[in-house]
């Protein structure tokens, strides 16, 4: 049989073997002499299918865009006949300038630097790089943090629901007072972050 296949595809071309095969699996189908065993074909396909989706849907569930409220996107620009919407004038470049101007002017104070939040029991790399990106990267500003916003922050926007962040203010507070002591008999006393 491989040798039949060889020497059709080498003489005649690509159609003509793809033809030949076809019809070799209709003649075999078309007989009845082969009895269908197992499980079919398109339950394995299906089943497949599923699993790319559910694996595709887990990569991209947190890459959801949030859409703009309506009239603060490009839409009201669009000029659904002659003579509608309206265009770019020296209107909307007079007030960007006249906002823009004293929000350059103002002194941004510096940044504090980073602390450590892994050393808070109960955080680790993971959940200090999602609160590095809601804007909580020191002890103080985690102190100042309530347990309902940290909970909004890690357990529902970031989906880590093994995460109980009721002790990590106070832990926090203690850490930027410089109260180490004090913190490690606290942590002592908690099991992942937990009383």
């Amino acid at each position: 049989m491989k040798g039949l296949f060889f020497n059709l595809s080498r003489g005649r071309g690509m159609m003509t073997t793809f033809v030949f095969a076809m019809s070799l699996l209709v003649d075999v189908f078309a007989e009845g002499d082969v009895e269908p065993v197992g499980t079919p074909l398109w339950v394995p396909a299906v089943i497949i299918v599923v699993i790319l989706l559910l694996l595709w849907w887990g990569l991209t569930r947190n890459q959801i865009v949030e859409m703009p409220a309506e009239g603060h996107g490009d839409e009201h620009h669009d000029a659904s006949g002659p003579g509608e919407g309206h265009d770019h004038t020296d209107e909307h470049t007079a007030v960007r300038t006249e906002t823009v101007a004293p929000l350059a002017a103002a002194e941004e104070p510096e940044p504090a630097a980073p602390d450590d939040l892994r050393k808070i029991e109960g955080i680790g790399p993971k959940i200090a790089s999602i609160l590095n990106e809601a804007g909580i990267s020191t002890f103080a500003q985690l102190a100042e943090a309530s347990v309902e916003q940290l909970n909004k922050i890690v357990r529902e926007d970031a989906g880590i629901t093994i995460a109980f962040p009721d002790t990590w203010p106070e832990q926090a507070a203690l850490a930027a007072a410089g109260k180490w002591d004090e913190l490690d008999a606290l942590q002592d006393s908690l099991k992942g972050g937990r009383r």
